[in-house]
């Protein structure tokens, strides 16, 4: 009887301690973080040099006069578009066209009296002939022929003189393009000398941009412009908004010492007069494109002291920190050289969240670009390697 007394009063005790020994919380595991992630993609790289360009007209001219005169006639409207040889204002013809009719009366009178000397030496040639006159005589007559021939041929010069100064009192547009600001009244007085003329005339189309950049995209400016002109696009200078494409004509012959820049020139048919002379925009000359490279959004790259490294998520679905080393980023894509393959899983969003060896709840996504970045950064890359 005693042994089961006596292990009822060992079990009651291992209870009774069981009961009073003081307990532990157990802690719930970590929930899971939730991300989106995905797989790296291919894509094509195109290389840009980017700069701050000015809009440039191909010509413009200040249209003056070239005589003196009064302004009697404008024939633009100011901002007016015009043709290659349009009338665009004419002064008083009046004092000019009466000094032409002077030397062309002048003219006439000369070349009666040539003709006049032409047939006294007619008569004396004649008469010299029969001994009716002498020698002398006729020698008189050749040199009045000459001298009035001189004086006929100086007057000639002096009405086609004349005739130039009365054309030169009406103006034309020298070139197709767009009218300025009016810079004189109605009949006010003009000279040559004087510092404005009657009206700026700037060409429109086409139109240029001109713009510097880094001399270390020089290579690869000369070998891919020597293939054929490479492409240019235009935009705000807020890049919000593309104006327009066009291709280089210009390598300066000379680096800028001071800055390491050298300047570019890209032509623009600008017949939707997007680009304005002297506005500022922004320039970018495509180099090159990198064919099919390995590419994750940009906001997916993690920058650390240890360098740029990547997330992903491991077969056990964890997270694990991986380096990697990036190339150039185009419109909220960047490359990836090295660290990563297409098969991995990389953490898209919300790594901000994660630690090494975290749990993650991972939602599958496309590899999509970076919209933050492409408000940033409208396709702009400044790597020429």
């Amino acid at each position: 009887m005693r042994a089961p007394f006596i292990v009822a009063i060992l079990v009651l005790i291992v209870l009774l301690g069981w009961w009073l020994w003081p307990k532990h919380p157990v802690s719930a595991p970590a929930a899971a973080v939730p991300v989106n992630a995905g797989h790296a993609t291919l894509l094509d790289f195109p290389i840009r040099l980017a700069a701050v360009g000015t809009v440039q007209a191909l010509n413009t001219v200040d249209v003056k006069v070239r005589v003196d005169g009064q302004l009697a006639r404008v024939a633009f409207n100011e901002g007016q578009d015009v043709k290659a040889g349009q009338l665009l204002a004419q002064l008083d013809q009046g004092p000019l066209t009466a000094q032409l009719r002077q030397a062309e009366a002048a003219q006439r009178k000369d070349q009666a009296s040539l003709d006049n000397a032409r047939l006294d030496l007619a008569r004396f040639s004649k008469l010299v002939g029969i001994g009716a006159a002498t020698t002398q005589s006729v020698d008189t007559a050749k040199s009045q022929v000459e001298s009035f021939a001189a004086s006929v041929a100086a007057d000639a010069a002096l009405v086609q003189s004349d005739r130039l100064q009365l054309g030169f009192t009406t103006l034309y547009a020298p070139f197709t393009g767009r009218v300025g600001a009016r810079e004189a009244d109605l009949g006010a007085i003009v000279h040559p000398a004087d510092t404005t003329g009657i009206v700026t005339v700037t060409q429109m189309e086409p139109i240029e941009v001109l713009f510097s950049v880094p001399q270390d995209g020089l290579t690869d400016l000369l070998a891919g412009q020597a293939k054929a002109p490479l492409p240019v696009d235009v935009s705000t200078r807020s890049g919000s908004t593309e104006l327009a494409s066009g291709s280089l004509v210009f390598i300066d012959s000379l680096v800028d010492a001071t800055t390491g820049q050298i300047k570019l020139k890209a032509s623009f048919t600008n017949q939707d007069r997007k680009l304005w002379p002297g506005e500022l925009v922004n320039a970018r000359v495509l180099i090159r494109t990198d064919k099919q490279r390995l590419a994750v959004p940009s906001r997916a790259v993690v920058n650390t002291q240890n360098g740029t490294q990547l997330y992903t998520v491991g077969p056990n679905g964890k997270a694990q920190l991986r380096p990697v080393q990036v190339g150039v980023s185009v419109d909220g894509m960047t490359e990836i050289r090295g660290g990563v393959t297409a098969a991995d899983l990389i953490v898209f969003d919300g790594q901000s969240r994660l630690n090494p060896g975290a749990r993650v709840a991972a939602k599958v996504v496309a590899a999509t670009p970076d919209t933050a970045a492409d408000a940033a950064n409208t396709g702009t890359v400044g790597d020429p390697s």
